[in-house]
């Protein structure tokens, strides 16, 4: 799908006069965000363009969630993409819409990682977390983890719960789905319909909010670190992109998301590395980053469909990613 005449033309507005739009690239199978090669009083640029329903999550907020984090960024001298222009309302643009520079570079996903390319993706997310930040609702409120507000976990106890209950009473859970978290009744009958817990995931969930959430000073926080989200130059990551979830929250938002991304795509013994490089950066151990983990591993859903993982440069299967998560859950309950 190409992005429709309407943003073209505010894309052109925006860049000056004599702007031409020489190709657009979905970088999602085909949709939004699109790469954007332009024409632009004889220099070639590219530009990423980013809008509400460019994919089905992707609403409004989001979009300027997304401004606000490159305002933020660029305010405080973070390596980030610039942002160019944006139309919040689409009133211009037609929806709402973000421009913003596209940084050299490759954010590929690759087939093996070195404990260098670790431990430098560690400190990118360290320089984030050296900025103070109160939370500045709507567009950088406080996250509670990462890729809010999805919540697999809170998703298996309404599952579990409509599955326990009388047929008469389903409407009922339903209902009090919508009313709890404000979402659709349509949405309510997907989350419903999600795999039910395994054990380990239910005694997981029971010790974490047992625990409960420490509390620490709240950060900047990019809200999504996976690899597709880092900018790379070699062995150094340089940058971090797609700011739609940031927001103001602990470290281990992102620390233990990324760390459990590492351990789950290359195996066990690649989070001591990112932790050893997010502390090399900052000058200190993070708090509670057992919590953490166990939070970013509950984030997942309890059967793994088409998820990128490797061993030794060779892709394995999902029952080795399921494996993967579970031991790093198991291990961060352990330490608790």
């Amino acid at each position: 799908m190409q992005p429709s005449g309407v943003l073209t033309d505010w894309v052109v507005q925006a860049i000056g006069a004599g702007a031409e739009i020489l190709s657009a690239q979905g970088l999602h199978d085909g949709n939004g965000p699109w790469l954007l090669r332009i024409d632009h009083q004889g220099t070639t640029h590219e530009v990423v363009l980013r809008t509400a329903g460019q994919r089905g999550s992707i609403g409004p907020q989001p979009i300027a969630t997304g401004a606000a984090a490159l305002r933020f960024a660029e305010q405080v001298g973070l390596s980030a993409p610039r942002l160019i222009a944006a139309d919040l309302n689409g009133m211009k643009a037609g929806v709402p819409a973000t421009l913003e520079t596209c940084l050299p570079g490759t954010s590929r996903l690759p087939t093996t990682v070195s404990p260098t390319q670790l431990r430098s993706v560690g400190a990118a997310i360290a320089k984030v977390h050296a900025i103070p930040l109160a939370p500045r609702p709507p567009d950088l409120p406080f996250r509670r983890w990462s890729m809010a507000p999805s919540d697999p976990a809170g998703d298996r106890r309404w599952a579990a719960l409509y599955a326990s209950c009388e047929k008469h009473e389903r409407e009922a859970v339903l209902a009090a789905w919508c009313e709890a978290t404000g979402g659709s009744i349509e949405r309510a009958r997907r989350v419903v319909q999600v795999p039910r817990s395994t054990p380990l995931l239910h005694l997981a969930d029971e010790r974490i909010r047992e625990h409960g959430r420490p509390f620490e000073a709240t950060v900047f926080v990019h809200g999504d670190v996976w690899w597709g989200n880092t900018r790379w130059d070699d062995a150094l990551c340089f940058a971090l992109l797609d700011w739609k979830d940031a927001g103001a929250g602990s470290p281990g938002v992102d620390l233990g998301n990324l760390r459990f991304q590492m351990a789950v795509t290359y195996g066990l013994d690649t989070p001591d590395d990112v932790l050893a490089g997010w502390q090399e950066e900052s000058g200190h151990v993070p708090s509670h980053i057992a919590y953490w983990d166990a939070i970013a591993a509950l984030r997942t859903p309890a059967v793994f469909e088409d998820y990128p993982a490797f061993e030794d440069g060779e892709p394995v299967g999902q029952a080795t990613v399921a494996e993967r998560r579970d031991t790093f859950l198991r291990l961060a309950i352990d330490r608790l």
